[in-house]
């Protein structure tokens, strides 16, 4: 049971309906989003990397330095920055569900399946996907402003300090038409 008197399995519940609901959105509209500024345009669409600081790990249920388990539920949250000039871009936020990626690590979890948000200040990318140890690659399912009806993959290396990073990340997204 939460601090709010919901369980685990109605919060879960409610996160793969929100999840649904995101991925029906992003199927249902189809357009690709204008490059932005900085911007390396494609044959195939847009790419867009950004760097990511100041990258937070939050999980209320863990002490500083506890490992994190299987099952457990956090926030992640970070600046995004252009790479090359270090200059502000925007936030992101995430949530995420932690698993034992079946790597030999037992009853450590060491990857997670996550929702993310790039908040740019014309607009939003929503994506989600399996975070696993190394860069994983996610899937676009919609965004607002700029990016509406956006959709494309994007791979993504977060070194959370608290998994034992130096708070940075690393996105390169490419948008499909």
């Amino acid at each position: 049971m939460s601090g709010t008197g919901q369980s685990r399995r109605s919060l879960l519940t409610r996160a793969l309906v929100l999840l649904g609901g995101a991925i029906g959105v992003g199927a249902a509209t189809g357009g690709v989003a204008e490059a932005l500024p900085g911007t390396k345009v494609k044959a195939s669409g847009t790419t867009l990397t950004l760097g990511g600081r100041s990258w937070i790990l939050q999980n209320p249920a863990r002490k500083p330095g506890e490992r994190i388990q299987p099952g457990d539920q956090a926030t992640v949250a970070g600046e995004l920055v252009d790479p090359r000039s270090g200059k502000r871009r925007g936030r992101f936020y995430g949530s995420r569900v932690a698993f034992d990626s079946g790597t030999g690590r037992h009853a450590q979890a060491d990857a997670s399946v996550e929702l993310h948000t790039f908040r740019l200040d014309d607009g939003t990318i929503l994506g989600m996907g399996s975070s696993l140890p190394g860069e994983s690659l996610f899937s676009i399912v919609g965004g607002t402003g700029r990016y509406a009806g956006a959709r494309g993959t994007y791979v993504a290396t977060q070194r959370l300090r608290e998994l034992g990073g130096d708070g940075t990340a690393h996105f390169v997204i490419d948008l499909s038409a």
